[in-house]
């Protein structure tokens, strides 16, 4: 049997559909499973045993190129068609366009496959259309169409095999430009998402860190991406044991940063789905969004949220007209408590 998934973007929702993936293939063990993706969610797939052929886009490229001139326009239009030109030379059983959007559904309109599904609403093919439930369980519900079992709504996120040297030789070469020693026992704290309105302010995060610390010693690394260096280096300045990762890692690197800690304070981002992955004691700040839909659901991970606040889940990416009070109103004190007693009762439990 061959099969043909298609989910490009972000790369929480590509994490979502590794359930998926791992219920096909216990389904048929000797079925061939391809996936169409962005380049930037290789990190998360390319060691996945389940997986035979991976189709790799560069998506956001393509939406920031094709109407900067006539000529980027003919030339992105060209290397998107190449990819559906890969596509096609191939014969599926199943497919299925997990994704849901006019860039991804029309790979399963052009593919060549016997049966054909979308996520949400579309002609000439079978649609699955839900509504606030948890991504996970929406993508896992498209297996009831062709009778395959699912196996559970656990995220497998499988990392290099030579991980362990590969995190130890760049935490060397940091150590070159800086001081960055990371000790046996620590958690790492994701104060920053694609959108601003989930975002923990810094005045915000150094709050947070602040009552950590009053509660225990234990060392803070403060993840984010390049993008944030500035506000990350704002964050950790004063502070004694908390570390500026901002930048350093790549996908496996930060997942393995995430597997060995002994915990994470995050915001609706990909880190939470990450942690949720490796089942990390975690907690997830939610404000604009909706825990409904993509909160975390793995053992040992839960929310927090802002008293009272009307507006919360308004979905509002920037220019927020609230003074983005749905984030800054979180309860520091209250969080930090909270975390540390599921940090020391996860230790107790095991020992």
């Amino acid at each position: 049997m061959k099969i043909l998934l298609i989910k490009q973007t972000s790369l929480g929702d590509v994490l979502h559909m590794t359930p998926v993936i791992r219920a096909l293939k216990k389904w048929k063990p000797e079925a061939s499973i391809d996936i169409v993706t962005d380049k930037r969610a290789l990190g998360i797939l390319e060691n996945n045993p389940y997986i035979n052929k991976l189709y790799v886009l560069d998506i956001y490229k393509y939406e920031k190129e094709i109407f900067k001139s006539p000529s980027k326009f003919i030339s992105t239009v060209k290397e998107f068609f190449s990819h559906i030109k890969e596509v096609r030379k191939k014969k599926y059983d199943i497919a299925i366009d997990l994704q849901g959007l006019e860039r991804s559904v029309i790979f399963l309109y052009l593919c060549k496959a016997k049966k054909k599904y979308a996520k949400g609403k579309w002609a000439f093919v079978k649609s699955n259309y839900y509504v606030d439930i948890n991504a996970i369980v929406g993508l896992i519900s498209f297996l009831k169409f062709f009778d395959c079992p699912d196996d559970g709504t656990d995220l497998d996120y499988f990392l290099p095999e030579t991980i362990d040297e590969d995190f130890k030789n760049k935490i060397d070469k940091i150590k070159e430009i800086k001081n960055f020693e990371i000790e046996k026992n620590y958690i790492v704290l994701s104060p920053f998402s694609r959108w601003e309105t989930k975002d923990l302010s810094i005045n915000k995060t150094r709050e947070i860190i602040s009552e950590i610390k009053k509660l225990k010693d234990i060392q803070i690394i403060v993840s984010a991406t390049a993008d944030y260096n500035k506000e990350c280096g704002e964050i950790v300045k004063g502070f004694d044991n908390v570390l500026n990762a901002s930048g350093i890692f790549t996908l496996s690197e930060l997942a393995y940063l995430i597997k060995n800690s002994s915990g994470m304070i995050t915001v609706d981002s990909f880190p939470m789905h990450t942690g949720c992955a490796f089942k990390k004691n975690l907690i997830a700040i939610f404000g604009p969004t909706s825990e409904i839909r993509v909160g975390p659901i793995a053992e040992n991970s839960e929310v927090f949220r802002a008293d009272n606040i009307e507006c919360a889940k308004c979905y509002k990416r920037k220019n927020c007209p609230s003074n983005h009070i749905c984030i800054e109103n979180i309860d520091a004190k209250l969080l930090a408590k909270r975390f540390i007693d599921k940090i020391e009762n996860n230790i107790n439990d095991i020992n």
